[in-house]
């Protein structure tokens, strides 16, 4: 009964839809080289021969910065860090006026560089050849010997927490890593959580930790732990493509280099198409020591929103009684009925009335 329970969440998780509501074409003479999104929901773009950025509702670039020998980029906050064809890491510093220097680091064959959070401090992740390094204040804090293709982190997540996962791609199959931590990289250990017979031409994780996996004709979308949650059928994306989702609006961005656009994907629930019940993702997610949970109810209802753990056990009922017309908001503490906090995991939340059911997903981390 427990697994035809949980089951039935995961199907009703999985009752969206992906559609493509945007294109934006970039300028001609334009070679990207990397791209990225930071934490405002703005794309970055490292061509051969500058710096751009897309503000988040803008379809035109706007010039940070021109540069001829950057080869790769992630940016956080007023900071820029580019990987030179030298195998150089620079700093573009925006609060000095754009002011870059060179580090004393190089790396081996990088392919790829990214920005994650331990002990609500940042710090870089260069793919390199054999292993992914971590970086902090321009220092070699340790690495993970493995030979992956890609890698992605969960952004705003707590690298400080040992359960918080590290995900790679090598060989067509991903890779959880969970053990270690930034202070002790040697203890991370993996285990594979997806494998596909087709080529896997990139992916990206979400605030959540639900992974976006692009192949040539369909984007798959699973949960943290593997789990089908959905799929779009996308036509002919090239081998070169990229997958980056944006944490303000969740939508996905697909980089097709062979068309030089951006195909802008968002997500469409069926409760947002008359149905009555409208349940938002709870933030913040993951869930530290509280979380707020919003739905929107277009006629008065008695209601329940009840938290169940992995395999379908009530966990607390946060919301009990009649709401009226509109927009309400819950607060759950991540404890149970009795007051206890409730372990690190996935937890869903479920939101019922004689009128419908809805359900979401989220995960507890400290």
């Amino acid at each position: 009964m427990k697994k035809l329970l949980v089951f039935f969440f995961l199907i009703c998780i999985a009752l969206g839809e992906w559609q493509q509501y945007d294109e934006i074409k970039l300028p001609k003479g334009i070679k990207v080289n990397d791209l990225t999104i930071n934490n405002s929901g703005e794309l970055w773009l490292l061509s051969t021969s500058s710096i751009l950025k897309y503000e988040a509702t803008s379809k035109n670039p706007f010039l940070i910065q021109e540069i001829n020998d950057g080869h790769l980029l992630t940016v956080l906050d007023d900071k820029v860090y580019i990987v030179d064809y030298n195998n150089r890491l620079s700093v573009l510093s925006l609060d000095k006026g754009g002011l870059s220097r060179s580090t004393n680091l190089m790396f081996n064959a990088p392919g790829q560089i990214g920005i994650a959070t331990a002990d609500n401090k940042p710090f870089i992740i260069i793919q390199e050849s054999g292993r992914l390094t971590f970086v902090r204040d321009e220092e070699i804090l340790g690495s993970i010997s493995t030979d992956v293709e890609r890698f992605s982190t969960i952004p705003s997540a707590d690298y400080d927490n040992k359960q918080t996962p590290l995900y790679t791609l090598a060989n067509n199959r991903i890779y959880s890593w969970t053990d270690g931590t930034l202070n002790n990289t040697g203890a991370y250990k993996k285990r594979i959580i997806y494998s596909a017979s087709n080529k896997i031409l990139d992916f990206s994780a979400d605030q959540n930790g639900n992974l976006y996996i692009l192949f040539s004709d369909s984007m798959l979308v699973l949960e943290p732990n593997g789990d089908y949650k959905s799929k779009a059928n996308i036509d002919r994306i090239p081998l070169s493509s990229r997958v980056l989702i944006n944490p303000v609006n969740h939508n996905i961005i697909i980089f097709d280099e062979m068309q030089n656009v951006l195909k802008i994907l968002s997500g469409i629930s069926k409760s947002r198409r008359g149905e009555i019940i409208i349940l938002k993702t709870n933030q913040p997610n993951p869930v530290d020591n509280y979380t707020e949970i919003e739905f929107t109810i277009n006629q008065p209802l008695n209601l329940s929103i009840t938290v169940y753990n992995l395999i379908g056990k009530p966990v607390n009922v946060i919301a009990k009684g009649h709401y009226t017309k509109g927009t309400h908001r819950v607060t759950w503490k991540a404890d149970d009925g009795k007051g206890n906090l409730v372990p690190n995991g996935v937890y869903f939340y479920r939101l019922e009335s004689k009128k419908g059911v809805a359900i979401k997903q989220l995960t507890v981390l400290r």
